[in-house]
């Protein structure tokens, strides 16, 4: 297996592997509680995203694009609010309100201090288990190693809690919590700098 940049183009199977490798959890099922909706709107969703991040970050991703790494600059200026709401409500539809509530409430652990924003990580799940996603990380942290850069990220379940802990990634506060239900955990790696 051998990491590659993801270009534009790949996009769309990246969100699709996205929309596929997040849709059973909890966060998810907390954003839009009906799968078939979900299979609707998160391939849109998560291949906006990858855009996003190939025009203003980076997607580390195999030669079948079955697992990725999305990663954003932590400090680089949001999309204009309005921008933002108008294509959250195009995309997300009659959950646009969750999709909000839950954006938002991301945005408020994340700290101020310089940072790459490790976001979204996803394997396809005939290929979880062999090594695909750690490998991708391993990458991006030798990247971020050689800048010195930290990393902020979110676990998404207690299991991913344990993987990101494995790569040296500490929890950073509470869980992000709305409507009772613990979403998202915010997890913080510090740059292994030289020396």
């Amino acid at each position: 297996m051998k990491v590659i940049t993801a270009k534009e183009d790949d996009a769309p199977a990246i969100g699709a592997l996205i929309a596929e490798s997040f849709a059973e959890l909890d966060y998810a099922r907390w954003l839009v509680d009906d799968p078939d909706d979900w299979r609707k709107i998160a391939p849109r969703y998560f291949e906006a995203e990858v855009r996003h991040a190939v025009a203003r970050g980076v997607v580390y991703t195999v030669s079948d694009l079955s697992a990725a790494v999305v990663v954003f600059d932590g400090n680089a200026e949001p999309e204009p609010a309005s921008e933002r709401e108008r294509w959250l409500e195009d995309t997300t539809g009659p959950y646009h309100d969750r999709f909000a509530r839950f954006e938002a409430a991301l945005l408020a652990p994340r700290p101020s201090k310089p940072h790459r924003y490790g976001s979204l990580v996803a394997v396809r799940s005939t290929g979880r288990g062999k090594g695909a996603g750690s490998l991708l990380l391993d990458h991006h942290h030798r990247v971020l190693d050689e800048r010195g850069q930290d990393v902020y990220g979110e676990a998404s379940s207690k299991k991913l809690e344990g993987f990101f802990a494995r790569h040296g990634y500490t929890m950073l506060g509470p869980p992000v919590t709305l409507d009772g239900q613990e979403l998202v955990q915010p997890m913080w790696r510090e740059a292994r700098r030289p020396g």
